[in-house]
């Protein structure tokens, strides 16, 4: 089975250890030379670590990540709403960790031979009786039996083999995302939520926090926002115990971004199909945008590996994934609707059932993939 992987970041590569696992072997292409720089840092919940066990790389992750072991929801004051012992609710799925995102990409392109990823971009794909026909950029081409689209939100792939797609949607917020030294000795994920705005500090080791701050814009505003935008004075109402690590933004490596919402109504069309955010991307409110692209390929790999009918393969992937797609762009709405209430309702809601409201959200995500 001749098999193109699209896009080189952690779902593209994720794809290719779960294939290489099940001694399939795949060819990737990326347009980019920098597909593991950016992102700053990511926290991944039980079940993404679970996928990285079945990968083969829980140990390798769990000795270059950070525990997580708790969560504490504040109010844009920093006073505690509620803390949710994450250590206790994802005990049998996998621990709760934190990583930057180049570690665990550098995780993951070690599995990858440096002769199985060409640097090219693919312009066309079509299908022959021989499988996709794929044409790129420098004037050659390829075919494949199969051709996985892994590169993204910005998904070259999702546009040509799927046009009538409706585009990713911006959901209402832009985010800054940056790495500063812990000076404020911050110990467990923890968050300032306001009506418009958040603030999210997590601890990458006792050293390093990872900052994440977004707010709600108009879309015919957003121009006026940037990597350049004072932090401080946007977000310091609403700082809480994150305060040294905001009025240290302003020399920090800041990553600017509108959040979309990518809902497909199908990933796959004869030989082709789209995992993580190019199939399904969503703003991080569940953190599970590297968990489900880390699912996504194992359970493509085992589809595959079930019989050769590639397109009924394709079909069992979706049934499979689409529930558990679905059910966090739900749960990631709502929490984002509920940051929205006033905030007297707001407060009362995440005082009194804000442990429910989490254990509603993430346990189907315990069940196995």
């Amino acid at each position: 089975m001749q098999i193109l992987i699209v896009g080189a970041g952690i779902a593209g590569l994720a794809m290719y250890r779960a294939l290489s696992l099940r001694g399939v072997k795949a060819t990737i292409v990326e347009r980019s030379n920098f597909a593991g720089v950016g992102g700053a840092a990511l926290f991944l919940p039980g079940n993404a670590m679970r996928a990285l066990g079945e990968l083969g790389l829980a140990q390798p992750v769990l000795d270059r990540s950070h525990p997580i072991l708790h969560q504490r929801f504040c109010n844009e004051r920093g006073r505690q709403y509620n803390v949710v012992d994450t250590e206790d609710f994802w005990r049998e799925v996998g621990a709760c960790r934190s990583i930057k995102r180049s570690m665990l990409w550098d995780l993951l392109r070690t599995c990858v031979p440096q002769e199985d990823i060409q640097y090219r971009r693919v312009v066309d794909v079509s299908l022959n009786s021989d499988g996709c026909r794929v044409s790129y950029a420098d004037g050659e081409f390829g075919t494949y039996d199969l051709v996985i689209g892994a590169d993204g939100v910005d998904s070259t792939l999702r546009d040509i083999a799927f046009p009538e797609a409706a585009p990713p949607a911006y959901v209402g917020n832009v985010c800054w995302r940056y790495l500063v030294p812990n000076t404020c000795e911050l110990k467990d994920w923890t968050v300032m939520l306001a009506a418009n705005r958040s603030l999210l500090g997590i601890p990458m080791s006792n050293s390093e926090l990872y900052v994440y701050a977004d707010l709600t814009v108009d879309r015919a505003n957003i121009e006026h926002y940037s990597t350049a935008t004072p932090l401080e004075t946007l977000f310091r109402d609403v700082a809480g115990p994150l305060l040294p690590a905001l009025t240290m933004s302003a020399d920090a490596n800041v990553h600017f971004s509108e959040l979309v919402r990518l809902q497909m109504t199908t990933s796959y069309r004869n030989r082709i199909v789209l995992i993580g955010d190019a199939a399904h991307a969503s703003p991080p409110s569940m953190a599970q945008g590297a968990g489900m692209a880390l699912e996504d390929a194992i359970v493509l790999a085992q589809e595959l590996t079930v019989d050769e009918d590639i397109p009924n393969a394709l079909a069992r992937f979706e049934k499979r994934r689409k529930p558990r797609v679905e059910w966090v762009h739900r749960q990631g709405s709502a929490r984002d609707k509920m940051r929205r209430l006033p905030g007297p309702v707001r407060s009362a809601l995440l005082r009194f059932a804000g442990q429910r409201l989490y254990e509603k959200a993430y346990r189907p995500l315990k069940a196995p993939i």
